[in-house]
C-alpha cells in the first residue's frame, strides 16, 4: 500500500492517526508515539483532488474556448516556417482531407483545424490539443514536398484529433506533481494553467502504442477517400527505412521511432502494404524484400531506383496506382501507352524510368496478367 492510500484510508477512520515506527539498520521498529493531524493531512488530500481537477478544467478549456489562444502560442514556441511552396501543399492537403473527413465525420466543422508550418528540421508533425496541427518543415524537405506522402504523415495527425487523443493523453500525464515542477504558484489560486506551459507540454504527451496503431489505420480510409495514392503511407516508411539503412542520422527520426511508444517502421510499412493489396481487391502486391510488384499473382514489374527513391519505395507507389486501378474498375480498361506514361483507363500507373523495363513492354505485360 502506498503512502497516498495510506492515508487516505486513515482519513477516513478517527481524528488522530498514532504511528509507531522508525527507521534503523533498515527495518521498522516500535518506536515512540506521536500525533498527526488528520484534519490538516485530508485538508492536503482534498487540495491536491481539486488542483488535479484544476488541471483538467484548464485542459478542458484549451482544447475548445481556449484552443486558438494555444494555436497562437504553439506558433510562437515552435516558430513558423513562411515557405510558399511547402504552405500550398499543407493548405490543398488539409482542405482535401477534412473536406473529406467531414463527409462521414461532420463534428469536425464544429471544431475546423488550425495548422501551420515550423522550421524544426527533423521527420515530424503533432497534433496538440483543440485541433491544433504542426508539420515540421523536415516532412516536406524528406518527402521532396510529395503531396502524396506528406498527406500521409498529415492524416495520420489528423486521426488524432478526431479520436480525442491528445486531449485523454494530456489528463493522464499531466499530473499535479508534474505541474507543479513547470507552473509552479500557478496551481494555486484556482487560475487556469498559463497557455505557455500547455504548450510545451501538451505536444502529442501521452499518445500509446495502441493510439498510434489506430491513426495508422484510419488514416489510410482518409488518404483514399481523399483521392491520394493508397501505396503513398506505405512508400513513407520504405523511405524511412531506407534512410536509417544507408546510415540517415537517427536524431531525424527519434520522436517517430521510439518504442515505447510507436510501432516499427517495417511493422507500419507492412501493414499498410497490406491494406494496399486489401484495397486492390486482393490483386495487387509488393514484396517487400525484392520490390517486385505481381497482379493476380504473376509478375508486372520491379521497379528500379530513380532520383532520390529506391526502387522498393517506388513499388509501393506504383502498386498504389494499380490499387486504385483495380479499386474503381478502371482495370477493365486496356492498359496503353500514354506518351510515355502507362495508363489503365483514366488511372496513371507509371512513367517508367530509363532503368526499368521499357513502357510498351510493360503495356503489354499488364494486358496479359490484368
Amino acid at each position: 500500500m502506498d503512502l497516498r492510500t495510506f492515508f487516505r484510508k486513515a482519513v477516513l477512520g478517527t481524528g488522530t492517526l498514532t504511528l509507531c515506527f522508525s527507521l534503523a539498520t533498515g527495518l521498522l521498529h516500535p518506536t515512540k508515539t506521536e500525533a498527526i493531524n488528520i484534519g490538516k493531512l485530508g485538508g492536503t488530500v482534498v487540495s491536491t483532488a481539486k488542483q488535479q481537477d484544476e488541471i483538467k478544467k484548464s485542459l478542458d478549456h484549451y482544447e475548445n474556448d481556449g484552443r486558438n489562444e494555444l494555436f497562437e502560442q504553439l506558433k510562437v514556441s515552435e516558430g513558423v516556417s513562411e515557405d510558399p511552396d511547402f504552405n500550398a501543399t499543407l493548405a490543398s492537403i488539409m482542405t482535401r482531407l477534412t473536406s473529406t473527413i467531414a463527409k462521414t465525420e461532420p463534428s469536425i466543422q464544429d471544431k475546423p483545424y488550425n495548422y501551420f508550418i515550423n522550421p524544426q528540421t527533423a521527420f515530424n508533425a503533432f497534433c496538440s490539443l483543440g485541433h491544433n496541427v504542426s508539420v515540421n518543415v523536415g516532412v516536406f524537405s524528406f518527402f521532396d514536398n510529395n503531396e502524396d506522402k506528406i498527406a500521409a504523415v498529415v492524416a495520420h495527425e489528423l486521426v488524432h484529433g478526431q479520436k480525442n487523443h491528445p486531449i485523454n493523453g494530456a489528463k493522464k500525464k499531466l499530473t499535479v506533481d508534474f505541474v507543479q515542477k513547470v507552473a509552479g504558484s500557478q496551481m494555486s489560486g484556482g487560475s487556469k494553467l498559463a497557455v505557455d506551459v500547455v504548450a510545451s507540454n501538451t505536444k502529442a504527451v501521452g499518445i500509446t502504442k495502441p493510439n498510434e496503431w489506430e491513426s495508422d489505420n484510419i488514416a489510410f480510409s482518409y488518404i483514399t477517400d481523399a483521392g491520394y495514392n493508397p501505396g503513398a503511407p506505405a512508400a513513407v516508411w520504405q523511405r524511412v527505412i531506407d534512410k536509417m539503412s544507408s546510415g540517415g542520422s537517427k536524431g531525424l527520426f527519434d520522436d517517430v521511432l521510439n518504442p515505447s511508444t510507436h510501432p516499427g517502421e517495417k511493422e507500419r510499412r507492412d501493414n499498410y502494404s497490406k491494406k494496399l493489396t486489401e484495397y486492390s481487391n486482393k490483386k495487387v502486391t509488393v514484396n517487400a524484400a525484392t520490390g517486385e510488384i505481381k497482379i493476380n499473382n504473376k509478375s508486372f514489374m520491379k521497379p528500379a531506383a530513380f532520383a532520390n527513391m529506391s526502387g522498393i519505395e517506388r513499388s509501393y507507389l506504383i502498386a498504389g496506382n494499380l490499387a486504385a486501378a483495380y479499386h474503381n474498375n478502371e482495370s477493365l480498361a486496356q492498359a496503353r501507352n500514354d506518351d510515355g506514361v502507362i495508363r489503365l483507363g483514366e488511372q496513371a500507373i507509371v512513367q517508367p524510368c530509363p532503368a526499368d523495363t521499357g513502357a510498351d513492354e510493360l503495356v503489354k505485360i499488364l494486358n496479359e496478367i490484368k
